[in-house]
């Protein structure tokens, strides 16, 4: 499952728990939401919201009717704790993405259910933009990740045969499959590894300088 039997031209990275550790900021974000709503979040696991669209994510912890609400307020509230400071990178990942920008083999991108100027404002803090030749992240037209690499694939005119994605939840390899691309999942981030083992994907890569030793 950990070799390629294709070259791939066009790689497209998730970001919270591909790239980035985003869980402090998010689990900040989502007790703030949580208790506006009279809802104490404090003894709730709150892992499997890191990587959904909030759409889904508020549709199960607040109800249908307020979710959009609490969407709102989540995006708020991201912003006014600077939840991106309360990120870091993965151990390793700025050299990844480096040594594959600069092998000129391949094009990177980001598709990302982040809110998009949220997912901007991260690039930057990083100073990881000059990587990517594509950033597509949540907005109110596209808040599911099929959506959101579909549009990608669409806009820049890309062969689905050329391209791979990578990310570490089950979002990012049904959305994936969805557009009729391959998949590698990174096991270091935010899905339980038994649900990635279980799933259809071209190799599972426990740690940042794996998805480099794939690759390259």
């Amino acid at each position: 499952m950990n070799g390629l039997t294709k070259h791939y031209k066009l790689i497209i990275f998730d970001f919270d728990g591909t790239i980035n550790d985003t869980s402090r900021g998010i689990f900040a974000t989502f007790t703030r939401v949580l208790e506006n709503f009279g809802i104490d979040a404090s003894k709730m696991d709150l892992s499997p919201h890191i990587g959904p669209p909030l759409k889904s994510s508020y549709s199960m912890l607040v109800g249908n009717a307020r979710c959009n609400e609490a969407i709102a307020l989540h995006r708020k509230i991201y912003a006014e704790i600077n939840a991106v400071e309360k990120s870091f990178l993965y151990d390793g990942i700025t050299d990844v993405l480096e040594k594959l920008y600069s092998s000129g083999k391949y094009d990177l991108a980001v598709a990302s259910c982040k809110f998009q100027p949220h997912l901007l404002k991260a690039l930057s803090f990083f100073r990881l933009e000059k990587y990517f030749s594509c950033v597509y992240a949540q907005t109110e037209t596209r808040m599911f990740k099929a959506d959101i690499i579909a549009e990608l694939i669409s806009d820049k005119n890309w062969s689905k045969a050329d391209c791979l994605m990578i990310g570490d939840t089950m979002h990012d390899v049904d959305g994936a499959h969805q557009n009729g691309i391959d998949v590698a999942a990174v096991t270091y981030g935010f899905e339980k590894r038994e649900k990635l083992e279980r799933a259809d994907v071209v190799a599972l890569l426990d740690s940042p300088k794996k998805i480099l030793d794939l690759m390259l």
